[in-house]
């Protein structure tokens, strides 16, 4: 936390996962108030962060900025971080699938219940695990970590199945604010998609995504946003822009080492 004259007016948020090897270092949150977004202060914070990172044993370091955070971008080149991946943040305004495409008749689709029922948060942690496999950035999750993703208060999350067969073969999440009819933007996501990687290109994608997007709409979203790796191995960009999103703005990584 950065304060001035006994007021905060900017955190950063450091988070080491040891889990990777070797362990890798994430700067989330790195946040300073408008007026201040070209002094000191940001650079003094990431220096922090970084810090304790370099303690902590991180050998490299990874950082997020939006594409129009021109200040934040030269700080992290002046500390020396290079951009490592781009990432699209796409919208759908009015939250409806594009007519012409067409879901998989065959497969069945149920809602899950992953912090309520054992079963189902096994599965999900399975199918994100191996619908992610190839995907940047990746590492297995434990289930543990797989049901933090509910914990969040303030949003109300649902989850569905894809199944053929009584075979489970993808998985979507949907989340929307609790507060959404006081907010003047009235936004609701798509946190995860994944389909395995036999089953893709079949049309369970667009079911999964019509049930997710329909139940957004039930509870009032005006907009249906979610992110996207531009270089997806799935083809997932095409298949949000077939779908009707749009981009509205892009997600820099960015990537520092600390040591080799």
């Amino acid at each position: 936390m950065a304060e001035l004259s006994g007021e905060p007016v900017g955190m950063v948020r450091a988070y080491l996962d040891r889990a990777q090897e070797p362990p890798k270092g994430y700067i989330y949150d790195l946040a300073v108030r408008l007026d201040l977004e070209e002094g000191e202060v940001p650079a003094r914070l990431l220096e922090a962060a970084l810090s304790w990172l370099n303690e902590q044993g991180a050998h490299k370091v990874q950082a997020y900025a939006r594409d129009n955070m021109h200040a934040r971008l030269r700080l992290y080149e002046q500390q020396g971080f290079r951009l490592i991946r781009t990432f699209s943040i796409m919208r759908l305004r009015p939250p409806r699938l594009a007519e012409d495409v067409e879901p998989c008749r065959e497969v069945e689709l149920r809602r899950a219940d992953p912090l309520g029922r054992e079963e189902d948060l096994r599965i999900l942690n399975k199918l994100y695990n191996e619908a992610f496999s190839e995907h940047f950035d990746f590492r297995p999750k434990v289930p543990e970590e797989t049901a933090a993703w509910f914990k969040h208060k303030g949003y109300e999350d649902a989850v569905w199945f894809a199944l053929l067969r009584g075979q489970p073969m993808g998985f979507v999440v949907a989340s929307v604010s609790v507060d959404l009819p006081e907010l003047a933007f009235k936004r609701g996501f798509i946190s995860s998609i994944g389909v395995l990687k036999p089953f893709r290109r079949m049309g369970v994608g667009t079911a999964l995504m019509s049930a997710a997007v329909g139940w957004l709409a039930s509870k009032g979203v005006e907009v249906v946003e979610l992110g996207v790796d531009d270089e997806n191995p799935t083809g997932a960009f095409a298949f949000y822009k077939r779908l009707g999103f749009k981009v509205a703005f892009k997600h820099l990584a960015l990537s520092k080492e600390l040591r080799t």
